[in-house]
């Protein structure tokens, strides 16, 4: 790992398990979703939800641990720093993902038939986004070099939701619903799509890293 010395292995391994319990957190995140596009809302959705907010929770706490091992090691302050800010804005991700959950299952959005399948996708592209910043992440740490190639998956998975999100709200706002279904759909297409938006985000920042790493 390119930010730390070889006794700093505890360190290196905080990080990778944080990655995998982000990893774990939208695997989660995927399979509630497929569950509300196939049964609605209902128990088995709430599981799911549940089960990804545990997985986010987690992440979240070893984040933290993290954060307070980096502060009490000798590493220099702009390593340290470059860590500690890929750390937060990475962790962005997995808190968009619950947040998608929540906001169905609170405000008990249910989905037209007709839009289902579009949904369905705009959620795939996304996860697609976040699996590309685990590469650039990945890339980073182990092949600074190639980094730049990957976070260029990115940008085009962040180009193509862009493209969904609005095609999807044209559907919506074209659709015989009354207004307040509409206006709580678009919400819904909003908060799906910032999962693409802190890719990028993240990708950016990833991006800086490296060029610094490789001066």
């Amino acid at each position: 790992m390119v930010f730390l010395w070889k006794k700093q292995k505890n360190i290196q391994d905080m990080i990778e398990g944080y990655f995998e319990l982000c990893d774990r957190c939208f695997q989660l995140f995927q399979e509630a979703t497929a569950v509300y596009f196939e049964q609605g809302l209902g128990q088995a959705f709430d599981q799911g939800v549940e089960a990804t907010h545990k997985a986010e929770s987690e992440a979240d706490d070893q984040r933290r641990e993290i954060e307070l091992t980096l502060y009490g090691k000798a590493l220099l302050p702009d390593s340290r720093g470059d860590l500690l800010g890929l750390l937060e804005t990475f962790d962005r991700l997995p808190n968009a993902a619950e947040t998608i959950l929540f906001a169905i299952r609170t405000q008990l959005v249910v989905l037209p038939d007709e839009l289902k399948e579009a949904f369905a996708a705009l959620i795939d592209i996304n996860v697609q986004a976040y699996c590309a910043t685990r590469k650039a992440v990945d890339s980073l740490f182990h092949n600074p070099v190639a980094t730049l190639h990957t976070t260029k998956e990115v940008d085009e998975k962040e180009s193509e939701s862009d493209r969904r999100e609005r095609a999807l709200i044209t559907a919506i706002f074209k659709s015989d619903m009354d207004t307040g279904e509409k206006l709580l759909l678009k919400d819904v297409v909003i908060l799906m799509g910032r999962i693409s938006d802190r890719a990028e985000a993240t990708a950016d920042r990833i991006s800086i890293v490296a060029i610094k790493r490789q001066i």
